[in-house]
C-alpha cells in the first residue's frame, strides 16, 4: 500500500500558478498501465470551419480546476 497522499497539491506549499497545470491540481502520472480512469484534454478544432476556438478547451479547463479546494 503507498503512503503518497491522493489529490490536489497544497496551496500553501506550492501556488496555484506554478507547475504543470493539470486537471484540479491533480498529480501528473506517466505510468498510466494500471490506471481505473485516465482524463486526457485533446484539443480538436476541426468540428466547424466558421468558429474556430475549440482547440483551447483543455487548457481552459485545467485553468479553471486550479481554483478547486478540498472540502469535507
Amino acid at each position: 500500500m503507498s503512503t503518497t497522499p491522493i489529490g490536489p497539491s497544497d496551496a500553501s506549499v506550492s501556488p496555484r500558478y506554478a507547475g504543470i497545470a493539470t486537471v484540479a491540481r491533480l498529480p501528473r502520472l506517466e505510468d498510466v498501465d494500471h490506471a481505473d480512469i485516465v482524463v486526457a484534454g485533446v484539443p480538436f478544432d476541426s468540428g466547424v470551419s466558421y468558429r474556430p476556438g475549440a482547440r483551447f478547451g483543455p487548457a481552459h479547463v485545467r485553468e479553471a480546476s486550479r481554483l478547486l479546494r478540498p472540502y469535507n
